[in-house]
């Protein structure tokens, strides 16, 4: 038997905030059930080394929730990298959770999963909700529209409950990986020859306005991955994963980029999938 977790890492990377919504909700559930919470948002500059300090120093009491949002059905690079950097850590009790914009949430879960479990980690549960399209924000029926909702949040409320409940009463409380690989075998081969490198030349090009710039480097504190620089005016590095968060700040609407061409290819792709159900726990 397993004592209940006295301590709970919530670690996440969000661009467009929907991810964070979701450990928030997770951090508050799990403090509500008297569990100490370190939370860890990766796109704050120089927090990753340190939350994976305090992680291998954690004990058997001690649980791991990761979460990231889909990007070109696959999780992002700073939460594969933080995994990758992680310990191996004998059966700590782990749980990957992701958030995606109505198109599909593809093999992202499943992916985190498995690197999770290559760590030694004991996989007891994950999670993936609906949220509003990251590209959509503009226009006026975005995919995921008003998601995560009210019953979104009391999904994972129930995640949490079903995880630490199971985690005090049974060996392990361990699913199975296949559970998180709910695609057939030929749409995940497809998926996974589609990656955000090979991605990035479809996306919306950017283009700074030099006039109307002020070099305030709003879009800088804005960037997840530090992928931005001056000289004197931003440009975008080879690490840019294209969550657009630059033209999202920009106070002087100096970084511009048209989505409208891409939003026929994003509803096309979502018709094509039509996943269901949009939010799923697995406990």
């Amino acid at each position: 038997m397993t004592e209940k977790i006295q301590k709970a890492f919530v670690v996440y990377c969000s661009p467009a905030g929907s991810t964070r919504h979701v450990s928030h909700i997770i951090a508050r559930k799990l403090q509500e059930m008297k569990i100490e919470v370190i939370e860890c948002d990766l796109s704050k500059k120089f927090s990753e080394t340190s939350i994976i300090t305090k992680i291998n120093r954690g004990n058997s009491n001690a649980c791991l929730f990761v979460g990231s949002p889909v990007y070109v059905s696959h999780a992002i690079p700073p939460i594969m990298n933080f995994i990758a950097r992680l310990p191996k850590n004998s059966q700590m009790p782990v749980v990957p959770f992701v958030t995606w914009g109505g198109v599909t949430s593809g093999i992202a879960l499943y992916e985190m999963g498995k690197a999770l479990v290559e760590k030694k980690m004991n996989l007891v549960g994950g999670a993936r909700i609906l949220s509003r399209h990251s590209m959509m924000w503009q226009m006026e029926n975005p995919l995921g529209k008003n998601h995560p909702d009210e019953t979104d949040d009391q999904m994972i409320q129930k995640m949490i409950t079903g995880v630490v409940n199971k985690l005090s009463t049974r060996s392990n409380g361990s699913i199975d990986l296949s559970t998180l690989a709910y695609y057939p075998s030929n749409i995940v081969a497809e998926m996974e020859k589609m990656t955000l490198k090979k991605a990035k030349s479809l996306m919306p090009k950017r283009k700074v306005d030099e006039d109307a710039c002020t070099e305030c480097k709003e879009c800088s504190t804005a960037c997840p991955t530090d992928a931005i620089s001056f000289t004197p005016y931003p440009e975008f590095e080879k690490n840019c994963i294209f969550c657009f968060n630059c033209v999202r700040v920009c106070p002087e609407d100096a970084i511009k980029a048209d989505f409208s061409k891409v939003e026929k290819q994003i509803r096309d792709r979502a018709n094509r999938f039509k996943e269901t159900p949009p939010s799923q726990i697995f406990i």
